[in-house]
């Protein structure tokens, strides 16, 4: 009678592990069919980002770095549950509980990893703004030492030069150098904005301040001295970035 007692505590320390055991054991086959339903809710989620993200991408945004690992968790676990399907052709008996046990743990996995693909704020964000427009030209010919004084200049680290005036008759490759200029600064680290604006001879001040905002991805008042003003805190905004 004295070992009653402990009998029946060490039954009950070893109820809930045996009935976990004994699931395992027997519920392997509807184990695995709920883990292939969940993963094949959570592919279907993961095609619907996978769409989302292209649409971002051709309207010029970036995809989160969270959207792109949570892709790369799910493919992950498509790996996983594929060795699973490849162990449960080959499972003996004594190893039916330990892969129902796994299967179980997946499962769990998969409810989490598709309650994370929600992503209510979207999945892309704007890109970083570029900075300038490279532009189409043809091959330098005989102004490459021109183009060289000039480089050298806007180089100049002392920023004793302010302005570079281009100078010289029409038809001569003024524009073609300042074009290969303005794509070589595009490769370079030291600007953080280039401006590219065209001014005819009858100048409009209004379209030289259009245009410059336009590249700067800003809108300017109708008001002449208010757009003076409004397009010089822009190019302050640039300045302090």
């Amino acid at each position: 009678m004295e070992l009653i007692g402990p009998i029946v505590g060490f039954i009950k320390c070893m109820g809930a592990p045996t009935c976990n055991y004994l699931d395992n054991y027997r519920n392997l086959e509807e184990k695995m069919n709920d883990l292939r339903t969940r993963l094949n809710d959570l592919n279907v989620r993961k095609q619907v980002i996978e769409s989302k993200n292209e649409s971002e991408i051709r309207c010029g945004k970036m995809v989160k770095k969270e959207v792109e690992k949570w892709l790369e968790n799910v493919a992950e676990m498509n790996a996983e549950i594929n060795n699973i399907e490849q162990k449960l052709y080959v499972v003996s008996c004594f190893s039916r509980a330990r892969l129902g046990k796994l299967v179980q743990k997946q499962i769990e996995l998969l409810k989490e990893l598709h309650q994370n693909g929600c992503f209510p704020d979207g999945v892309a964000v704007d890109r970083p703004p570029a900075k300038g427009v490279a532009l189409l030209t043809s091959d330098l010919e005989g102004e490459m030492d021109v183009k060289s004084q000039i480089w050298k200049l806007l180089m100049d680290e002392d920023d004793e030069v302010g302005m570079i005036g281009v100078c010289g008759m029409g038809s001569v490759g003024k524009i073609t150098i300042m074009k290969h200029i303005n794509n070589q600064l595009l490769k370079e680290d030291r600007f953080d904005k280039e401006i590219w604006v065209t001014v005819s001879k009858e100048i409009s001040v209004f379209k030289v301040q259009e245009d410059i905002a336009n590249c700067l991805k800003r809108c300017l008042p109708k008001d002449e001295l208010e757009r003076a003003t409004t397009l010089h805190t822009f190019w302050r905004e640039q300045v302090m970035c």
